[in-house]
């Protein structure tokens, strides 16, 4: 993707964030950038050069909260999509997307769905006990149901892992939203509200590196992304150097990855 193409899909992304910010001021939810998004504002003072994508999260009681009034609230110039909205979403956490565009990736381009520009939003999880063998359960449930759904619609290789054989043969009977009504429930079953941990089971990493202690992340404090302030962590470089290990150095140029789309069409464009 040439740099003049990331630019305009930033600049729409960053559209994006400010109208979710908007609602969330308005509405008294509590945001915070996580991922590549708080790290690029760590390291880079806004994007990471290459990447493609802006992440931000919600505690449990928020996020909920934002998926009840989003479509309601956001300007008509932009759709929140997930499952209660798109019965041809594939992914379990929500994304708010720039109606008028296409940011269509290899992994979904024969779905149905809404494709625009988006930002990707995610549920933390408040746990009491990092280790336990009902949050391992859980998040192997979760991993599993996702990819049984992704199989359903040929977009992703069946489960080869010989553990998890016999559950995803009786997952391959449960219609699409069987599937997400359990993967919803499995979540939503983690949280406990004074939760002395929080815990991304949705993030692109093992759960277990996504962990962290409530305490040293909350409360909130501002930081710059892109010239303006937004949310981040009480303790950004707890978050990161559990996340990132030394997050300061630069990645070798074959590990700096994107999401690769297949095609970006802009509002302007025939």
């Amino acid at each position: 993707m040439d740099n003049e193409t990331l630019k305009k899909i930033h600049n729409i992304q960053i559209q994006i964030l400010d109208e979710v910010v908007r609602v969330c001021e308005e509405n008294n939810i509590e945001y915070v950038l996580v991922g590549g998004t708080l790290l690029g504002a760590v390291r880079h003072k806004g994007f990471i050069p290459w990447d493609d994508d802006i992440d931000i999260a919600m505690l449990r009681k928020d996020y909920d909260k934002f998926i009840k009034i989003a479509n309601d609230k956001l300007d008509s110039k932009y759709f929140l999509q997930c499952y209660s909205t798109d019965d041809h979403s594939y992914f379990p956490f929500a994304k708010v997307r720039r109606n008028g565009t296409v940011f269509n990736e290899e992994l979904v381009k024969n779905y149905n769905s809404h494709k625009g520009i988006y930002i990707d939003i995610f549920p933390l999880e408040r746990i009491n006990n990092p280790k336990s063998k009902k949050l391992h359960l859980a998040a192997s449930l979760i991993k599993n149901i996702w990819e049984t759904h992704l199989h359903k619609v040929g977009t992703h290789k069946h489960i080869s892992d010989c553990r998890h054989s016999v559950i995803s043969f009786f997952m391959n009977f449960l219609s699409k939203k069987s599937l997400e009504k359990w993967q919803m429930n499995i979540l939503r079953g983690q949280n406990v509200s004074d939760g002395k941990y929080i815990c991304s089971l949705l993030g692109a990493y093992d759960y277990r590196k996504d962990i962290f202690e409530y305490d040293k992340l909350y409360p909130l404090k501002p930081i710059s992304f892109e010239g303006k302030m937004y949310n981040g962590f009480k303790d950004n470089d707890y978050y990161l150097s559990g996340l990132y290990g030394n997050y300061m150095e630069l990645p070798p140029v074959d590990k700096r990855v994107t999401h690769s789309p297949v095609e970006v069409r802009f509002e302007e464009d025939k």
